[in-house]
């Protein structure tokens, strides 16, 4: 086991909601088992019009993926380069790299992210550490959700940790237990409303303000059996897109209903998540990040719904959680460390995921 006792690791994460790729230099000090972190700089990377349809592609044509790794990947390390140029920093310890999901089917017994760790090393020559889900999986696992870890080590002063990305994901302590699942499709069902529109998402909620809850179109979102399923349980983009998106097109609905409806969908489920773990939810601590944070409409129903109050934390850990809980995952790898826990998802043992390529 490596001893070392401080790491500055660059965490990159690109999300389901395709709003670019964030880096965030961070900065760990460990002392037996407590974590002490900074977000030094971070950013956010819209991405270029070739890699965003690279990465569209990618999902819908096997063909694809291949020139789609290998361009997504040398995107990647020259914008880290970038990015330690522009800000003086020095040279990381290493990158921990999440990469883009192309498909994520543990019950098929695989989860494909792509960003050629190679390409990275071409701009920046430290050593790589990426392909985290699927050590979990070979493990009986759901390979997902990855922040339980992090919630854990670092935010472990909230009883709930909600994610709303383009998927909403939650982890909570329960009775001393760590559980956390993929709730439904958040934010990639909001934009593509939004992008009917002319928008790349809903800011504030301000759409969904102005629009009708449609009851039926409501029903038919709710109906859907994944959300029904027991825990431990993972989402796949294109699954939110076949079985959730789709039934948008199937009603006669304005999108300002249509994303009022949606917005009260998600709030739906990621409230009944929330009071499926905790009768009374008044004194609970939410930490709640992720773009969807900064929906207003949906973040003030959820508290309406859930009977209480939630406080956001500062714009760099909703906005970098993601990225900061990849380079926590690379620091548990590189000191042989359990990244996953198996009450999360499902494993038989608890796994250290990460390929490191040196």
């Amino acid at each position: 086991m490596n001893n070392k006792k401080s790491y500055n690791v660059v965490g990159l994460m690109s999300g389901s909601s395709l709003d670019g790729l964030d880096i965030a230099y961070c900065r760990f000090d460990i002392q037996e088992n407590n974590f002490d972190f900074e977000i030094v700089q971070s950013i956010t990377i819209p991405f270029p019009k070739n890699i965003m349809q690279a990465l569209q592609q990618a999902v819908i044509d096997n063909n694809k993926v291949q020139e789609a790794d290998l361009l997504f990947g040398d995107f990647c390390g020259a914008e880290i380069f970038k990015f330690l140029q522009n800000n003086n920093l020095i040279l990381p310890d290493f990158i921990a790299s999440h990469g883009h999901t192309i498909a994520h089917h543990p019950e098929k017994g695989f989860s494909l992210q792509i960003g050629n760790a190679i390409n990275i090393r071409k701009h920046v020559s430290v050593p790589i550490i990426n392909d985290f889900r699927n050590a979990d999986i070979r493990a009986g696992g759901q390979g997902a959700p990855l922040v339980p870890m992090c919630d854990a080590k670092l935010f472990s002063d909230f009883e709930v940790c909600l994610n709303i990305g383009g998927i909403a994901n939650i982890s909570l302590d329960s009775n001393g237990k760590r559980f956390g699942f993929d709730i439904c499709g958040a934010n990639q069902i909001l934009n593509s409303i939004a992008g009917k529109l002319n928008m790349p998402f809903d800011d504030g909620g301000k759409i969904a303000a102005t629009g009708k809850l449609n009851q039926a179109l409501l029903q038919a979102l709710n109906a859907d059996k994944f959300l029904h399923a027991p825990i431990p349980k993972s989402l796949d983009n294109a699954y939110v897109q076949k079985h959730f998106i789709s039934i948008l097109d199937n009603f006669n609905v304005s999108l300002q209903d249509q994303m009022a409806t949606a917005t009260e969908h998600i709030a739906q489920q990621i409230s009944s998540a929330i009071q499926s773990a905790f009768s009374d939810c008044k004194q609970l601590k939410i930490l709640v990040t992720g773009g969807g944070a900064y929906n207003t409409t949906l973040v003030n129903r959820i508290a309406i719904l859930c009977n209480t109050r939630i406080q956001l934390p500062t714009d760099s850990i909703i906005q970098f959680k993601e990225a900061l809980a990849i380079a926590l995952m690379g620091v548990l790898r590189w000191k042989q460390l359990p990244n996953f826990f198996p009450s999360v998802t499902g494993a038989r043992i608890a796994v250290c995921g990460g390929e490191i390529i040196q």
